[in-house]
């Protein structure tokens, strides 16, 4: 069963698809321990199927399909190394909402989440 927890991003779209979870990924940059990049929006599931379902599953919210965007060797460098998959959002248009890294947990499972850089 995908782990979710109360939402918290406020108007984002991605809101509708993912919810708030602990950081799956951190790391601060010199100088500044208050700022720190993570990946803020994880959603975690057992398989990538219930994954790809729960990013879709939101009561009528603005996800309506995923589309993988980059997976394997195709991703391109600067993405956390776990990253397997780079997965578009797309609204009931086709458009993009949101683009997410998708990962494998280590006990199988999937993770996805949307990489919040911090900038000084």
């Amino acid at each position: 069963m995908p782990t979710r927890l109360p939402l918290t991003l406020g108007a984002t779209a991605l809101g509708a698809a993912l919810v708030v979870s602990a950081c799956a990924s951190t790391g601060s940059t010199a100088g500044d321990s208050d700022c720190v990049s993570r990946y803020t929006d994880v959603l975690l599931a057992p398989t990538w199927a219930d994954l790809r379902q729960e990013m879709v599953r939101g009561e009528g919210g603005p996800v309506a399909a995923v589309r993988i965007q980059e997976q394997g060797d195709d991703l391109v460098g600067g993405r956390d190394q776990e990253v397997v998959r780079v997965v578009d959002l797309l609204d009931h248009e086709g458009h993009r909402v949101s683009q997410v890294d998708v990962w494998r947990t280590g006990d199988g499972g999937w993770g996805a989440g949307a990489w919040s850089q911090c900038i000084d």
